[in-house]
């Protein structure tokens, strides 16, 4: 069996997850997890208004995830997804290790391109 590393982008609902966030991750995270999936990280981004109703719901929580898994993995995870009534959307794609330790890479230059911007403006409102 080939295992591969893939990107995923999870949206949720939001009003599941902000009357119980840890069920709600729990149950993410079980729905990958329950296939073999190993995840590398697992990250919650931010909640954002859809611009389209999915499932009656006006907003979602984002998720975003690399993780590893059997390549025959995909299809029973997207599946266990559309069986469950947490997960709304996912968007899957395969990353191999190279292009993920790039993406690594550009997320922590940017992530100290913020600080120093915000360093920079700090300084400038204190002057």
């Amino acid at each position: 069996m080939a295992v591969s590393t893939y990107e995923t982008t999870i949206l949720v609902r939001a009003s599941a997850a902000r009357t119980d966030y840890e069920g709600t991750l729990a149950a993410v995270r079980s729905t990958y997890e329950s296939e073999g999936v190993t995840f590398l990280e697992f990250d919650k981004w931010e909640e954002r208004k859809l611009a389209y109703p999915i499932a009656g719901e006006a907003s979602a929580l984002y998720f975003t995830g690399y993780f590893s898994a059997d390549t025959s993995a995909i299809d029973k995870i997207e599946r266990r997804a559309q069986l469950g009534g947490t997960i709304l959307r996912q968007l899957i794609v395969a990353r191999p290790g190279k292009e993920l330790e790039r993406i690594k890479t550009q997320r922590a230059k940017a992530a100290a391109a913020a600080l120093a911007a915000a360093a920079a403006a700090a300084a400038t409102a204190e002057a």
